[in-house]
């Protein structure tokens, strides 16, 4: 391999900025080497057009273990709309992207088709990550980050985001499906950034070759990735997913369409790329906070308690705030004179419970809530909980556990990130190390019962029934740990309630907060 084949180029914050004069995402260390030749190598290609590009049995594998991180990852966890899915169509899933490999995580996984992803370059070219991605059958695409500072020359690029899109779009059209993020980086903004072209370049030409070999339509669906706090360990998540978007009037001219199922590469018009483009930013902003600041987005959660509380039904789960807080947004955009007249008392409590670490949960139909025993006693069940789990689990997963807190907290791709080591640890634990924890646990099963024959006469048979069983304990016993951690943060949060009430900033809040109950009313 020549020279010529790897570029590096300056990773961080360097100012660069694309063609519209946005500020263009910093790359982090592994993002800014490009290797040319390493990334057209690691690509998998289908035996037969149309096909997933990955290797069946294993993306299954790899689904099982992330199903078991995906789980353990959140507090609590709620899906709707999965009605939106088809059996039979090829879909492509688009989303905003505000949680790293959290959100490619949340559609694989509820979602039974096998995903076909389009992502960075490095994904399928780093050290362990890499050949998992690979073999899971992910696209490489050099995006225009990576392009614009000088990374690969057009044809390069050209040359591999064209075979790329090409092939989500072969794989869409004969009942695939992918799941592409179109702001084209995982970032932490309470607003969607501009939107890339790909996406709706590859449906596009998914629906041009679905038409041309009389398959039915593809879906282009939007979902809703909504996290508490999507950089938190242990936040809650609801997944949205919405009406498909018809894309009968997006396709290519019936010469186009020829060359696209003889495997040629053709743009899609640009009037019906940008028409797309926008439709997809219109439906997903109305999916996302889309406020201007986290703190107004905090606002409006806000208001939505405490209308919640006047009515006498308070918001129950986390889908429930986010759908409260969304009326209150739409509301305030129509000019609602009540509600923007009490928008900068609900920004005092908003900002207020935030700084303490409390939110909207905090706030009762008497200005703030009293913490129930229940929860000021949480620290009980979450002590015993880690006493019973916490052999098992240090020997298991500490090294997992510790490792994925240590490599989230100092990445160089941004605080988006942290929680992709999480999920990345609890997904390839159990295949990088829980192996060594059997292996050890064994050898020391078969000292003990069959060469010092500590427990009487036992055999090699009790020594494999061990070996077997642990994973399952391990597992058994890592649940347990992360049931203690929620009894936990309970009893935190309480804490945290109660000393805030008795503090002078809380008797002014609680103050705000009883005014707006009689505002509101």
């Amino acid at each position: 391999m020549g020279t010529s084949d790897v570029r590096e180029v300056q990773s961080g914050a360097d100012g660069a900025i694309d063609h519209h004069g946005e500020t263009l995402p910093e790359l982090s260390k592994s993002a800014s080497r490009i290797d040319i030749s390493k990334i057209e190598n690691a690509r998998r290609v289908a035996k037969k057009q149309g096909d997933h590009p990955g290797i069946g049995w294993f993306y299954d594998l790899m689904m099982g273990f992330a199903s078991r991180a995906f789980k353990g990852q959140f507090r609590t966890i709620e899906i709707t709309g999965l009605e939106h899915i088809s059996e039979e169509a090829g879909m492509l899933t688009v989303a905003w992207h505000t949680n790293g490999l959290i959100d490619p995580m949340c559609i694989s996984v509820t979602q039974s088709k096998r995903l076909v992803f389009g992502g960075r370059h490095d994904l399928v070219t780093r050290p362990i990550l890499g050949p998992i991605a690979s073999r899971m059958g992910t696209q490489p695409v050099i995006r225009q980050a990576e392009l614009v500072r000088g990374g690969a020359s057009e044809e390069a690029a050209g040359r591999i985001n064209g075979k790329t899109m090409l092939t989500i779009a072969d794989c869409i059209a004969h009942g695939q499906a992918s799941a592409l993020f179109p702001e084209g980086t995982s970032h932490l903004d309470s607003k969607m950034k501009r939107l890339r072209t790909g996406p709706m370049r590859s449906v596009i030409a998914a629906n041009s070759i679905a038409k041309e070999r009389d398959l039915p339509e593809p879906h282009l669906l939007p979902v809703g990735l909504h996290f508490r706090t999507s950089f938190h360990f242990g936040t809650d998540v609801w997944i949205e997913y919405r009406e498909p978007i018809h894309l009968s009037e997006f396709t290519h001219s019936p010469g186009d369409r020829t060359k696209l199922i003889s495997g040629e590469w053709v743009e899609a018009p640009v009037e019906s790329v940008n028409t797309l483009r926008e439709l997809v930013y219109q439906r997903l902003s109305e999916i996302t906070p889309d406020s201007d600041t986290w703190d107004e987005h905090r606002t409006w959660h806000t208001l939505g308690h405490i209308e919640a509380q006047i009515v006498k039904k308070p918001l129950q789960t986390w889908k429930d705030e986010v759908l409260a807080a969304r009326n209150i947004r739409d509301r305030i955009r129509n000019g609602e004179s009540k509600l923007l007249d009490s928008i900068p008392a609900a920004e005092r409590i908003s900002q207020s419970l935030h700084e303490v670490g409390l939110d909207g949960r905090s706030i009762s139909s008497e200005g703030l809530r009293k913490p129930k025993i229940t929860e000021k006693t949480a620290i009980l069940p979450a002590i015993l909980l880690a006493l019973m789990a916490a052999p098992l689990t240090i020997y298991s997963s500490g090294l997992m556990i510790l490792t994925a807190k240590i490599l989230g907290d100092k990445t160089d791709e941004g605080l988006d990130a942290r929680t992709t080591y999480h999920i990345l640890l609890g997904l390839l634990g159990p295949i990088l190390i829980w192996p060594f924890a059997v292996i050890i646990l064994g050898a020391f099963a078969y000292y003990l019962l069959v060469v010092v024959g500590y427990f009487g006469t036992l055999s090699l048979i009790h020594v494999m029934v061990i070996i077997l069983i642990s994973p399952f304990c391990f597992h058994l016993s890592n649940r347990v740990a992360l049931k203690g951690w929620h009894f936990y943060v309970i009893y935190r949060d309480a804490r945290r309630l109660t000393i805030f009430s008795k503090s002078e900033n809380g008797a002014n809040i609680e103050s705000d907060v009883k005014k707006l109950l009689v505002v509101l009313k």
